[in-house]
């Protein structure tokens, strides 16, 4: 969603029950993602005080946004259900279903364009190349390297003073 003052966010609805559980016959990528995970992942910053993950809430009005409202419209049951304005999953056939009025999901918060917040930005080194060899430039990406490469000439990570978990935590998340 936009904003007159050029904020946006990204609505995530709810596809899924909270209690409910994944099919395990799902291919990978179809599974459906969590619209509480970000609330979740949130709070969870915000307790440990490392302030890294944008702001998210999970309660809205209906949107007065007239080219998303036209996305709107009633079931047969009488449910509000919307399908939104997006690449790819934005038809009546992917519409997102509400108890009767509500419709649940989540709204996180994205950076503001460079030109109106100037920040400092590094690429990930973990980002995929799916370009196996690069000659031209003799670049691939650092996760497509075989570790044995690399291992002797690591370079300090950029932030070694930033909050880390202590390492029970970070195992235990892990294993969640």
């Amino acid at each position: 969603m936009a904003f007159p003052n050029y904020g946006q966010v990204l609505f995530k609805p709810m596809k899924q029950e909270r209690h409910e559980e994944t099919n395990v016959n799902l291919y990978y990528f179809s599974d459906f993602e969590r619209h509480n995970a970000e609330i979740a992942a949130f709070h969870l910053d915000r307790i440990l005080g490392f302030r890294r993950v944008p702001p998210v809430v999970e309660i809205k009005d209906i949107p007065t946004d007239h080219k998303l409202v036209t996305t709107f419209f009633t079931s047969p049951v009488g449910n509000t259900r919307f399908y939104g304005q997006c690449s790819y999953y934005c038809s009546i056939e992917y519409a997102i279903c509400g108890r009767p009025l509500k419709i649940e999901g989540s709204m996180a918060a994205m950076l503001p364009d460079l030109s109106l917040a100037p920040r400092r930005s590094w690429r990930s080194p973990w980002k995929r190349s799916y370009i196996k060899c690069q000659p031209r430039l003799h670049k691939t990406a650092r996760s497509n390297t075989p570790p044995h490469v690399y291992a002797t000439s690591r370079p300090r990570p950029r932030r070694s003073q930033a909050h880390r978990p202590p390492l029970t935590l970070a195992t235990s998340l892990r294993s969640l």
